[in-house]
């Protein structure tokens, strides 16, 4: 099973346009007029804007509209789907809105060129049309053909390329982005600020996003040319949940493919279905601002248990779970702190009756009128066919696609998964036997569990991490579940229908990212991790990814 982060964070570039400048370059008037360089206005702040300075141009060298290379020109379009219709990713010469670290996106940004969706694009290769939007066709004189306006259209028709305004406090709420100021989006999702580029206009052409395209437009065309290639291996893709308030079920986007009965001896190519399983990923929307990966794990080991047949699931995750001790979750006396971004109680973390068994939910927004779903708890389907886990050898894995450490994760029934492992004497890679203390979380100096940060060039505090990430534990060197999660996954018989002992490995591609909690993640998952810098190197990890899935088990570190 493929797990694609879908957070908001994917829609970045790998690395951010420029903001570079050499200092009094083409120094604006000392009193600028409205449509002069250095003015700022209702439309942001037109200082340092261009194509011309030397810093900036030597800083976007990785792009020549003129080289003979398309590696270098961007002439080839990254992601030529015709699942997109006529607006591939992306039309080579047409235009795109965009900031320093993203393609502008239609929930946050004006003027925007992604959609709300982020499966669509508004491109033109009008340039004066492209160039005015960013005044919203101000066509007074301040502003038709303006020196400002004149730079933009030069820049794009000679280079492919202009930086604009930067937004400021002076902006009007009209023209800025919906996270602006800074601390408006860290009081909403307790993310880190965006950076100085974030606040940058800038309009590219879709041959510099074919050479550098953003975050999510690689990760899903390379997860597509893997489904594409993958040899005799059924395969199925997630992404993270969409928020239920606590515990976020994982969105199950293609169960496994193909059936069991299509699967032995080798895989059926027509039942596998390549071209679903790839339109699966197309249809992934880049736009939780959490980054849940040990909910999404937890949720997926319910989908490779025998839940179906017989209840196993609940039997063991029903409520209540009554863990006993403050900050372990768990109807009815689990509870943590305060959120202390939001001031969301913790004392009702993780108390909801069917928390861990969460059916989907249907409804209607009381604000907008617009229907809206929420998929549950996936678990497989009840075809005796259509199974997660076909035959006892099987070898069950995840593979986790991310761009960064786990975030707005830890709801999950960490007691009780502890109590099942040390019933069953787990043990740690090292041979040592699993212990978990639970008791005084706040004071307990040695609460046991899983963390294997201090393996990985940091320590185990380190990933004690609560910055930015709520709900977390009491208990220092365990605050964080993500790995406890994996552990409990790879080392847990899931199914009681077979025989056997039927667990679900954990691998981790970090894409640009090797957070220590990632590396620990897949250690405890008894996998492996992988971190890829570009697509090349992602192809490859998630193919080697596959060969360790295809080896036998024990061959895992």
């Amino acid at each position: 099973m493929f797990l694609l982060d879908n957070s908001e964070s994917r829609l970045d570039f790998p690395e951010y346009l420029p903001e570079v400048f050499t200092p009094g370059f083409d120094p604006p008037p000392a009193v600028p007029k409205p449509g002069e360089r250095g003015y700022d206005s209702d439309y942001g702040h037109w200082i340092n804007t261009g194509c011309t300075d030397p810093a900036l141009v030597a800083a976007m060298s990785w792009f020549d509209k003129g080289s003979p290379d398309p590696a270098k020109n961007g002439s080839v379009s990254y992601d030529n789907d015709a699942d997109f219709g006529t607006t591939p990713f992306f039309e080579p010469d047409k235009f795109y809105h965009a900031r320093g670290r993203r393609i502008a996106w239609a929930v946050e940004d004006f003027p925007w060129s992604l959609s709300a969706a982020t499966s669509s694009l508004d491109a033109s290769s009008y340039i004066q049309g492209r160039c005015y939007q960013v005044t919203n066709w101000d066509s007074s004189p301040n502003w038709y053909n303006s020196p400002v306006m004149k730079e933009c259209e030069q820049c794009l028709a000679t280079k492919g390329w202009w930086r604009g305004p930067l937004i400021t406090a002076k902006t009007s709420s009209w023209f800025n982005d919906d996270d602006f100021p800074p601390t408006r989006k860290l009081s909403i999702t307790g993310q880190e600020p965006p950076p100085p580029e974030a606040y940058r206009k800038w309009i590219v052409s879709g041959r510099v996003l074919n050479v550098r395209p953003p975050k999510f437009v690689v990760a899903r065309k390379v997860l597509k040319e893997i489904i594409n290639m993958a040899p005799n291996v059924r395969m199925g893709v997630a992404t993270f949940g969409k928020d239920h308030g606590w515990f976020d079920p994982p969105e199950l986007l293609s169960e496994l493919r193909p059936s069991c009965d299509l699967s032995f001896p080798t895989i059926n190519e027509a039942a596998l279905d390549r071209p679903l399983l790839m339109k699966a990923v197309n249809s992934t929307q880049f736009r939780n601002y959490e980054r849940s990966t040990g909910e999404a794990l937890f949720g997926l080991g319910g989908y490779f248990s025998s839940q179906k047949q017989d209840n196993k699931w609940k039997n063991w995750f029903d409520q209540p779970l009554s863990p006993g001790y403050f900050g372990w979750p768990g109807c009815c006396n689990g509870g943590t702190y305060d959120n202390a971004d939001t001031g969301q109680e913790g004392i009702y973390y993780g108390v909801t009756a069917d928390e861990w068994l969460k059916a989907p939910k249907w409804g209607t927004d009381p604000l907008t009128g617009n229907p809206w779903y929420l998929p549950g708890q996936p678990f497989e389907n009840g075809d005796s066919n259509r199974r997660s886990v076909c035959f006892s050898d099987q070898t069950s894995a995840v593979i986790v696609l991310t761009d960064g450490a786990p975030r707005y994760d830890n709801t999950v029934p960490i007691t009780r998964m502890m109590e099942i492992l040390k019933a069953h004497g787990a043990q740690h890679p090292d041979g040592a036997l699993l212990t978990f203390d639970p008791s005084n979380p706040e004071t307990n100096a040695n609460p046991g569990g899983v963390n294997y940060c201090h393996l990985f060039g940091a320590t185990q505090q380190d990933c004690d991490y609560t910055a930015y990430n709520w709900p977390t534990g009491l208990a220092r060197t365990n605050k964080n579940f993500m790995d406890d999660v994996a552990f409990f996954l790879s080392r847990t018989d899931l199914r009681g229908d077979m025989t056997g002992s039927q667990t679900m490995r954990t691998f981790v591609v970090g894409y640009g990212d090797s957070s220590p909690m990632l590396q620990s993640i897949a250690l405890a998952g008894q996998g492996r991790f992988y971190r890829a810098d570009n697509p090349v190197a992602l192809r490859d990890a998630l193919m080697r990814t596959l060969g360790e899935i295809r080896a036998p088990a024990s061959s895992a570190p």
